[in-house]
């Protein structure tokens, strides 16, 4: 039977974390998953570092990295997303369940240093639910034949189907991105002076620049306005806004902030 989990946190007072077969002293460690969620989320808010899951029950580990900490807690926190994934960390939390799992924040650095400091840890612990040894890459990762085979024969579902038809029809277009279409659909090309133009009429009705993270791999873009921002993620310029006033993320995936 496992001991009853301590629930406080330890912040930078010298407690050595049993992580694999390492001693690891981490900046923070949340032993009561479910009961600190909030606070996980908040504490890691803009912060960039490595953190570690560790299973209280065999003792696995795995090591990852974010620039924005907070935004890859919220996968962790997606029931939709551990289902839908084949990452093995994701497999044992939805396994074990969160309250056989702590959560360590190893160390907080600056994004130049993130991919270098991981890769210290990941050679330091050798943590068995990481399938890639090299931090930041795919190198070495192959999909199973089954897996494969689902991405060349899955289908859209008819509900799935009518939620895109739905999505198209809602969205509302300036008339620079009417005309922008217009254009493309008949195979004009349009010069870079043409684009800045329609660029700056439709920033000068919506306003507002947002930038689009996809939490699932850290990546951000930056758009001129919410109209093209709804554009590129196939959504109405009104979810856009949403988001952007309630934090809500777009498709589960893509987290809507200002520039």
């Amino acid at each position: 039977m496992l001991k009853k989990l301590n629930k406080r946190n330890f912040h930078n007072t010298g407690y050595k974390a049993n992580i694999g077969n390492s001693k690891v002293i981490p900046v923070i460690t949340y032993n009561n998953i479910e009961d600190q969620k909030s606070l996980i989320l908040n504490n890691n808010k803009g912060k960039t570092g490595i953190y570690c899951w560790t299973n209280l029950i065999n003792s696995k580990s795995y090591i990852g990295s974010a620039n924005d900490l907070r935004t890859r807690f919220y996968v962790y926190f997606s029931s939709n997303r551990l289902m839908n994934s084949k990452m093995t960390i994701y497999k044992g939390i939805l396994k074990y369940g969160y309250s056989n799992f702590k959560l360590d924040i190893l160390e907080y650095c600056t994004p130049n240093v993130l991919l270098e400091r991981e890769q210290y840890y990941i050679d330091l612990i050798k943590p068995e639910y990481n399938n890639l040894r090299i931090a930041g890459s795919s190198i070495g990762y192959k999909h199973t034949i089954d897996t494969l085979k689902k991405f060349r024969t899955r289908k859209v579902s008819e509900i799935t189907r009518a939620n895109l038809a739905k999505a198209a029809r809602d969205r509302v277009l300036t008339d620079a991105a009417r005309a922008k279409i217009s254009l493309a659909r008949t195979g004009i090309i349009l010069s870079d002076t043409t684009k800045a133009k329609l660029s700056a009429i439709a920033s000068a009705k919506t306003g507002i620049g947002v930038k689009v993270m996809d939490i699932t791999t850290g990546n951000t873009t930056e758009y001129l306005n919410l109209t093209l921002a709804a554009l590129a993620l196939g959504v109405s310029r009104t979810a856009i806004s949403k988001a952007l006033v309630k934090g809500n993320l777009i498709k589960k995936t893509y987290l809507i902030t200002r520039t």
